[in-house]
């Protein structure tokens, strides 16, 4: 308990030292957000019984606050739980992409359409790229490692193949890092021929194309040699699988299927494995229409069962995403300036970074309702239950922040001060119109 008590404390320490401005007016604040439960607006949390400032310090703060952002990571990756799980001795990243709209914001500068669903009408906002740490396999739990917000010009696949890049130069620990179909694209598969630690998993839609490698080059032919074989159509391939195997996992049986030495049309170097995912009836028909299809880079000698697993445990960070949405207020910053609305997606992170390394000296105060074992083990404390008991928790344990001192009455504007109006921002469209062919005269034949 001692040891897990210095690990936040260190991570508290750790964390105001790489704070350049409004430090502690910052950890007031994060504090106050990891007590809260529900947030609808970041000047709300002043009346938190952890803040102990004026209200007016949080606009301050998340106006004028600075990160050391080329300190913070190697903070957050050296606070990982000493006990994170790892699947056949490697790390478990996932990288994902969550939207913050704001549709009416005029004023906040460079804002693109989002759409969450295929017919889901477009509303303006903002994107940000995370990566975290999967933490216990099982639960929701991820230790966030870096959020970058996407701007218009660039793409998630290009954000995440910058975070992927520091990430390898981090440690020398092998790790996996995991997408949706999203990123199973040339542009981000492509950092892994450049990183030494760092492999992919990433999904595959199902009418992908992939290419066998080409067959020995004839002697005495001219010409550049081929760089594809034979085509791969995921859903109508009539090879024969390298590895096949079915295992049972959380009650569930599936049937892996394994094809090896494949490659994308634009990455014809990038030679991985194929893994096809289905699960099974009773009778052993699939249970679902479509299978899981991934792309693996790394050693053909890895399990396919914990391939499996892993790519299974990577939906921990879309539970994150709803915990922090609902609990700690990940949209709920309305501000139209830009440094004050990624400063607030920071907070949120490291709000959840407090509740991740107290989740095990918090006092259970989980509803009577709640489960508390099954199967005859006790049951993880949620996000939800450990937030429940952390402000005592952070009452006893302290704050690195100082107490705040009279600051005397503001002069307030000088006389005859008219600001001018603030600037408006058009929301960035990146699909090009298409033009519409001029109306043909009536015929009068």
């Amino acid at each position: 308990m001692n040891e897990e008590k210095s690990a936040i404390q260190r991570f508290r320490e750790s964390l105001y030292q790489s704070l350049s401005k409004r430090a502690d007016t910052i950890i007031d604040l994060i504090d106050a957000l990891t007590t809260s439960g529900h947030v609808d607006s970041p000047v709300a949390l002043s009346e938190e019984p952890l803040f102990r400032r004026c209200f007016s310090s949080i606009y301050d703060a998340l106006k004028n606050g600075e990160i050391d952002q080329e300190a913070l990571p190697q903070v957050l990756y050296d606070s990982q739980p000493d006990d994170s799980d790892t699947i056949a001795g490697y790390e478990i990243y996932a990288v994902d992409a969550t939207p913050n709209e704001h549709p009416e914001a005029e004023t906040l500068e460079d804002r693109g359409l989002l759409k969450s669903q295929k017919n889901a009408p477009a509303r303006p906002g903002h994107k940000y790229s995370w990566l975290t740490r999967l933490v216990k396999l099982g639960t929701s739990w991820v230790a966030p490692q870096d959020v970058t917000r996407i701007e218009t010009e660039s793409s998630d696949s290009k954000v995440a193949v910058e975070q992927v890049k520091a990430l390898d130069k981090r440690s020398d620990e092998p790790k996996v890092v995991m997408g949706d179909s999203l990123y199973g694209n040339a542009v981000f598969l492509a950092v892994f021929l450049l990183v030494s630690t760092v492999y992919a998993l990433v999904r595959l839609r199902n009418n992908r194309v992939l290419y066998e490698e080409p067959g020995p080059r004839p002697k005495k032919k001219r010409g550049r040699p081929r760089k594809h074989g034979s085509k791969f159509k995921l859903s109508k391939s009539k090879r024969k699988p390298d590895r096949a195997e079915t295992f049972q996992w959380l009650g569930q049986t599936i049937r892996l299927r394994a094809w090896h030495g494949l490659h994308f049309y634009r990455l014809p170097t990038l030679v991985g494995l194929v893994l096809c995912i289905e699960f099974l009836k009773a009778d052993g028909t699939p249970r679902y229409k479509r299978p899981i299809w991934l792309f693996w880079t790394g050693p053909e000698s890895v399990p396919l069962s914990d391939l499996c697993r892993m790519y299974l445990w990577r939906f921990a960070i879309e539970h994150a995403f709803r915990f922090l949405k609902q609990h700690l207020g990940l949209n709920s910053d309305r501000s139209t300036d830009l440094v004050n609305t990624e400063m607030w997606i920071w907070m949120c992170a490291l709000a959840y970074w407090q509740l991740l390394l107290m989740r095990e000296m918090v006092e259970d105060a989980r509803p009577a309702w709640h489960p508390r074992f099954v199967n005859g083990k006790a049951k993880a404390l949620t996000p939800g239950q450990v937030q429940r008991g952390s402000l005592r928790f952070l009452l006893e344990l302290g704050t690195p922040a100082a107490a705040p001192r009279r600051a005397g009455k503001g002069v307030g504007r000088p006389k005859g001060y008219r600001p001018e109006p603030r600037k408006r921002y058009p929301v960035v469209r990146k699909g090009k119109k298409r033009r519409k062919s001029p109306a043909k005269a009536p015929s009068t034949a």
